[in-house]
């Protein structure tokens, strides 16, 4: 745990701050000022600043999202992954720590964006408020899974170019498979849900079924992490 913790220290100090920083303090800024200003009486138009708070966030987290996935890259590369791998630390820790990190960043402009919608009094606050959660969810997600291909990839086709095109054609392909596969168990039992709100309701079988698949990926990815990459 404590690797885990100065993980996450060394990774917000060295990457989000100066520059980073500034740029995350300007997107809550434009967001706190769009959402003030859906307080207008013109229905129309607050529902349209709405509507720019939801592209705004998906816009911010998307961007993350892509930036977040370059550095992990950066951190496993051969020059870069040489100096943090010196240090004792488990693949497990240092992946736990990376997803722990673009969590916080997801999750910190999803909670900003809810509470703003509170806010807020039109037609659509609901929607800004499924929006901001199920991007961030699926970001989150989305980035486990792919940090965990890049790992396994990049252990077994060392040249980062072909591994890219490998996670991209490969991914979706192993993705659907998986999600087919959990679909045909899930179908196997009664349907147990939990609903969130209006409009969230969640399989309870598949959610557990897709947890099981990634917390299988991490710990395959961690192997390789500590056995198979030059980095170590």
């Amino acid at each position: 745990m404590r690797n885990i913790i100065n993980i996450l220290k060394y990774n917000f100090g060295k990457y989000h701050t100066g520059t980073s920083k500034i740029l995350y303090l300007i997107g809550f800024a434009f967001l706190i000022i769009n959402t003030f200003a859906t307080f207008t009486n013109i229905q129309l138009l607050s529902e349209v600043m709405s509507l720019l708070d939801i592209a705004f966030i998906a816009t911010f987290l998307g961007l993350n999202f892509i930036g977040s996935i370059i550095r992990f890259i950066r951190q496993i590369s051969k020059e870069k992954g040489k100096l943090l791998f010196t240090f004792p630390i488990k693949g497990y820790e240092f992946l736990i720590a990376k997803i722990l990190e673009f969590s916080i960043i997801q999750g910190a402009i999803a909670i900003v964006a809810y509470v703003l919608s509170l806010l807020s009094g039109n037609s659509l606050v609901d929607l800004i408020k499924l929006s901001s959660f199920s991007i961030m969810y699926g970001t989150i997600v989305a980035y486990v899974v792919v940090i965990a291909f890049i790992v396994i990839v990049q252990s077994y086709i060392k040249n980062i170019a072909l591994s890219i095109l490998t996670i991209v054609i490969g991914g979706p392909i192993i993705s659907g498979i998986v999600d087919k596969i959990d679909k045909v168990i899930t179908n196997l039992f009664p349907y147990f849900y939990i609903k969130i709100g209006n409009f969230i309701e969640i399989d309870i079988i598949y959610f557990v079924l897709s947890l099981c698949w990634i917390i299988f990926l991490i710990y395959l990815a961690s192997y390789h992490l500590d056995k198979k990459l030059d980095i170590i």
